[in-house]
């Protein structure tokens, strides 16, 4: 009887010991539970705007720029550019 009940007692405490070890690793790898996860990057909206001579929607801050009547006008290539200047 003395037998099962130092087994039974040596047992608990390795499964002690094993389970304290575990949560200590885990926190180690993971960096703990105070860790913050880094926040997404901003993700600015796009502003469409249409190519008046193919009709494509393209993005404010990526489209060329043509002069007509002496202000600039989005477009969304040089081949776009060059048919609206000489268009006039």
């Amino acid at each position: 009887m003395a037998r099962v009940l130092l087994f039974v007692l040596v047992l608990f405490f390795l499964l002690t010991v094993l389970r304290g070890l575990r949560i200590f690793l885990h926190a180690f790898f993971r960096g703990g539970a105070r860790r913050v996860a880094p926040s997404p990057p901003r993700v600015r909206e796009a502003e469409l705007v249409r190519d008046p001579v193919c009709g494509t929607w393209i993005d404010r801050a990526i489209a060329l720029t043509a002069r007509r009547e002496g202000r600039d006008v989005p477009v969304c290539s040089e081949a776009c550019r060059r048919e609206l200047e000489k268009a006039g």
